[in-house]
């Protein structure tokens, strides 16, 4: 079967609704509908202090290190390779669905 990327942004902390579920909700709905389409789920997270909450919601949800590294502009990072702690190193999780 098929994987799907969940393409979901920093959204619902600019609501009031933060840290009142709106982003376990929203995981929800996202997750629902591509099982109708995946048996896994990828999402990438960044890896600085600001991602520290998503980083933490999307292991209790059941989300592994893909296996892949950390990837930093679009790219896999090699050992050692510089890169800058910014909104663009990412690390990227899986779950299956089913």
């Amino acid at each position: 079967m098929r994987s799907i990327i969940l393409l979901l942004r920093k959204c619902w902390k600019r609501f009031r609704g933060h840290k009142q579920g709106i982003g376990s909700k929203l995981l929800d709905v996202a997750e629902a509908e591509a099982a109708k389409i995946s048996d896994t789920v990828f999402l990438a997270v960044g890896c600085h202090l600001g991602y520290g909450a998503a980083q933490r919601i999307y292991v209790k949800r059941g989300y592994i290190p893909d296996g892949s590294g950390v990837w930093y502009q679009g790219k896999q990072l090699d050992q050692y390779a510089p890169c800058v702690n910014d909104d663009d190193l990412l690390l990227f999780m899986s779950k299956k669905l089913r």
